[in-house]
């Protein structure tokens, strides 16, 4: 897989939405349950690089189908 600017855009889009899943995760944790602290380590060190990945992806996906640039 080659990275890019398309490839690149795709993670970026991955990031802010890894990011966004996280703020929503943080509002809508059980108290009872877990803790804040394992809610965010959890969404940043797990959801956040599969949002990479899959962003990542559907750039280099895009890339493939459409041509190399989206810019």
């Amino acid at each position: 897989m080659k990275f890019n600017k398309t490839t690149l855009f795709g993670a970026l889009l991955g990031l802010i939405m890894g990011i966004v899943f996280t703020v929503i995760a943080l509002f809508q944790y059980d108290e009872n349950l877990t803790n804040s602290r394992d809610v965010l380590f959890s969404s940043l060190f797990i959801g956040l690089p599969f949002s990479i990945m899959i962003g990542l992806l559907v750039g280099w996906i895009w890339s493939k189908l459409f041509g190399k640039s989206i810019f």
